[in-house]
């Protein structure tokens, strides 16, 4: 049995959940594009966003919320440079 609170102080996932708050570009899976701001990241590095601008091909769709399952993400860009501790520190809180 996988210890989710455990997998949130050892994994990525605490350094993302340090993120939160912040502006994110989140590639995924099939060249689709979630940019938005993070609200929340699980130990599976799920995440829910709000204010997300979802860019596919050339179509563009504007959306309050926005839920990314984990398996899908290939990878996160952020725009500013991230304090690794810092946001880790706050990733575990």
């Amino acid at each position: 049995q996988m210890d989710e609170k455990k997998l949130m102080r050892e994994g990525l996932s605490s350094f993302i959940n340090g993120l939160t708050g912040q502006k994110l570009l989140v590639e995924m899976r099939g060249e689709k594009y979630a940019n938005g701001v993070l609200e929340d990241c699980d130990c599976f590095l799920n995440l829910r966003m709000k204010d997300v601008s979802m860019l596919q091909g050339s179509e563009t769709i504007t959306l309050r919320n926005f839920f990314i399952s984990g398996k899908h993400i290939r990878f996160i860009h952020m725009d500013d440079y991230a304090d690794v501790v810092a946001s880790v520190r706050k990733g575990i809180r």
